[in-house]
């Protein structure tokens, strides 16, 4: 089953490499928004336990637009219910949620498995470490001591905060389980309970429509939800148009769209609380070729806009597309072109002054790449288009930019040999560690319902 991943915000900012010149402008609002558009076109299909199912025609593409905040001004939660949240140091985050799930049959799921497709959810998620500490001598006698344990203790802290949880979103949720996240090795007692741990509520699952409705009227300011950007996305994805595609009803061979999911979350794993809205949805057997990359298409949009909220400021890193494409391991592609710019480096603030795409990750079976807007409050579809060839492996890995000065080269890696793969590895994560240090980190806003894309990759 997939795992449950939760984002995380990263949310430090180091004066001694943001320029002077640039320091006063430079803003980092509570606010962020972002966009990820992930195609999976790995087309080999298999079951929980690895063996081939079959071989798809077409890739899929997930949308997901996530909105967060720390503020309790934009997302308004009463201090009430965080208090109470607060009393169980224990409780890392809540999810409230109406996803549904796809399994390897093609069948619809609920939240967690034991779910059945109709419900939707409350998650109170446990920190582990701390469950753990419920476990007695006798519990550890016994060949299932320790997960009935954390069961118990679990469900124990769920029930002394499922009514005030109720009341906060006006909801009528009924204990369902205790979910225990299995480790990497189920057959291990030990490793089954390493993973994360939910007491789960169910109730009627409602409508992406009318959840999006109730969660905008009753917690978003109108100083978001009257700004358009990707709040009007995350509305327009929660309305369930299907563009004259068909509905998912289990079909396994031909065009579908699933219906919306929508999950509001509190973390509260920080010493400020953070709230993340979260609208998606998933377009199965569409994706026929990835060589070109027009991540607007999904969207049926021409333009993507900044939300209002970011006028008059300087907050380039506060709007975030993320593109990921994944193929199978017999297919590794590398990134060709790009029709904006091409940012090859981020160590400074002037190094994100001007829209463009900085990529992560530029060959192999997954490729990834942020466009960050600069001073810019839009971007068009064609600007955002990017070309993938396939890749032998070994030759170099260059990206050309259609909007190169002539004193700028393409970004090239000279040679790709095994060795120096390992070592490309590790240049990118210096590069995250960079990026870490200056940005509020977005990518994984939507990682809650691309977790399977996540433990592979």
């Amino acid at each position: 089953m997939l795992k449950i991943v939760f984002v995380i915000f990263l949310l430090v900012l180091s004066i001694v490499i943001i320029p002077p010149a640039l320091a006063q402008e430079f803003k980092n609002p509570s606010f962020s928004e972002n966009l990820v558009v992930a195609y999976n076109h790995q087309l080999r299909m298999g079951d929980d336990t690895g063996s081939i199912m079959m071989v798809k025609t077409s890739g899929d593409v997930e949308v997901s637009v996530g909105l967060q905040s720390s503020s309790n001004d934009e997302f308004k939660f009463s201090n009430s219910i965080i208090e109470t949240l607060r009393q169980e140091p224990i409780v890392n985050s809540i999810v409230f949620t109406n996803k549904e799930e796809i399994d390897h049959k093609g069948n619809l799921i609920g939240c967690v498995p034991g779910v059945k497709s109709g419900n939707q959810c409350i998650l109170i998620n446990l920190d582990f470490e701390e469950i753990k500490k419920f476990i007695t001598d006798e519990d550890k006698k016994e060949s299932d001591g320790n997960v009935k344990r954390v069961q118990l203790e679990t469900k124990k802290i769920g029930e002394s905060l499922i009514n005030d949880i109720n009341q906060a979103f006006n909801s009528d949720a009924k204990f369902h389980s205790v979910y225990i996240q299995p480790g990497k090795d189920n057959a291990d007692d030990e490793r089954v309970i390493e993973g994360t741990v939910s007491a789960v509520y169910i109730m009627p699952k409602q409508s992406s429509t009318e959840l999006f409705k109730k969660i905008s009227q009753s917690f978003i300011s109108n100083k978001i939800s009257g700004a358009g950007g990707f709040y009007d996305i995350a509305k327009e994805i929660a309305s369930d148009g299907t563009y004259d595609i068909p509905r998912y009803e289990g079909q396994i061979a031909g065009p579908s769209v699933t219906k919306s999911t929508v999950a509001m979350t509190i973390f509260l794993d920080d010493d400020k609380e953070r709230y993340m809205l979260n609208v998606s949805t998933k377009y199965i057997n569409t994706i026929n070729s990835i060589g070109n990359i027009w991540p607007l298409d999904p969207l049926f949009i021409k333009e993507l806009n900044r939300s209002d909220y970011f006028d008059n400021e300087f907050t380039p890193l506060n709007s975030i597309l993320d593109v990921l494409v994944f193929t199978d391991e017999e297919e590794p592609m590398k990134i060709t072109s790009a029709n904006s710019h091409v940012i090859k480096k981020i160590s400074s603030i002037e190094d994100i002054t001007k829209k463009g795409w900085f990529f992560e990750k530029s060959h192999g079976n997954f490729v990834a790449g942020k466009f960050l807007f600069g001073d810019s409050k839009s971007v068009s579809s064609n600007e955002l288009k990017f070309t993938i060839s396939p890749w032998d492996e070994t030759s170099p890995v260059m990206i050309q930019s259609s909007v190169l000065e002539k004193s700028d080269e393409p970004y090239k890696q000279d040679k790709v040999t095994e060795e120096e793969i390992v070592q490309d590895k590790a240049d990118e994560q210096s590069q995250y560690a960079i990026l870490a240090v200056i940005i509020t980190v977005a990518v994984a806003a939507a990682i809650y319902y691309m977790k399977g894309y996540k433990s592979k990759h």
